[in-house]
């Protein structure tokens, strides 16, 4: 592990590199640090570089000539393995040319690690997708940025464009979701304007039960976060036992708690929205007019209650 770039000029208010390393640094000396490990502890199979923007460098093409000085151009292998280089922390796509990507072609880069923050940035991340696919990088892994200035529904859309360029251009992006929280945070609490807490509860309940990761492939990640937007959120509102354990629940409690949630009108499932936002209790039920959205709320104090005797059964067991 090292790096070749320190800091990073960008001052995007979700992030906290410009407040820990305040000055850019273009250039760090990377077969110092890489000769240095190897004379301690000898050659080592692969190169993880820590870099918050390499991309902004004006001592780009250097740094790769350094990386294949190193052994790590593209095909290299130590004994009978391949070698990867991997920039763990994400390129900058708005900075990203096609000069930069034949450089990346030579090396063995695996994968390629590009941001994905903002809906607006989307004919910018599809080009460069589909330049790296040109140029014969196809493992890619892309960070999504969620809870900040987005929406439910631009978040689901990022993550389906992966899956549809994947099933066109043969490449494998495996994406990672990422949730905002303010830097001066003391938990993570924080609810973006956009969300409520029960869907950010329902995100990390879909992560949960694929391991964090958001498949390549388009027919799981349907299965996962939905159809399409609408579906996403509806699964992300679920109780969320009901959402872990999808195929338990598919022909009683879920099936209930769904048919009774298409039932709802756009006023009453902004009403649900909203009560979403905190905790759900008994005597918010009782001040909901609606009937049908009582029904629906009802799930949530059920599925608590399961949960409750769930693990009193465990511990009366150990």
């Amino acid at each position: 592990m090292g790096y070749a770039t320190r800091g990073c000029p960008n001052n995007c208010k979700f992030c906290a590199v410009n407040k820990i390393e305040p000055e850019f640094i273009h250039y760090s000396p990377l077969k110092r640090q890489v000769c240095g490990i190897g004379e301690i502890y000898g050659k080592k199979q692969d190169l993880i570089l820590l870099d918050n923007n390499v991309f902004a460098s004006n001592q780009f093409p250097r740094i790769i000539q350094d990386i294949i000085d190193l052994g790590f151009e593209k095909g290299a292998k130590l004994g009978l393995r391949m070698r990867k280089i991997d920039f763990n922390q994400g390129v900058d796509g708005r900075l990203l040319d096609r000069k930069k990507m034949e450089l990346l072609a030579k090396i063995a880069i695996r994968p390629l690690r590009i941001a994905f923050d903002d809906i607006r940035q989307k004919d910018q991340y599809i080009a460069n997708i589909r330049m790296a696919a040109e140029f014969g990088i196809l493992n890619l892994s892309n960070y999504v940025l969620y809870n900040f200035i987005d929406t439910p529904e631009d978040f689901y859309e990022r993550l389906r464009i992966n899956c549809e360029l994947n099933e066109e251009l043969g490449t494998k992006i495996y994406s990672f979701p990422m949730k905002f929280i303010p830097l001066n945070s003391k938990d993570r609490t924080f609810v973006g304007k956009h969300w409520n807490k029960k869907l950010l509860r329902g995100v990390q309940c879909i992560l949960l039960a694929t391991r964090g990761l958001v498949s390549p492939r388009l027919e799981f990640f349907e299965a996962a976060f939905g159809r399409d937007a609408k579906e996403f959120i509806k699964i992300a509102l679920m109780p969320e036992e009901y959402i872990i354990q999808r195929e338990n629940h598919k022909f009683n409690g879920a099936s209930e708690w769904g048919r009774n949630y298409e039932k709802l009108n756009v006023a009453q499932k902004n009403e649900l929205f909203e009560i979403l936002r905190g905790q759900i209790d008994r005597e918010t039920i009782k001040g909901v007019q609606s009937r049908t959205l009582k029904t629906v709320l009802k799930h949530y104090i059920v599925g608590r209650d399961l949960e409750r005797r769930k693990k009193a059964n465990n511990a009366s067991k150990e």
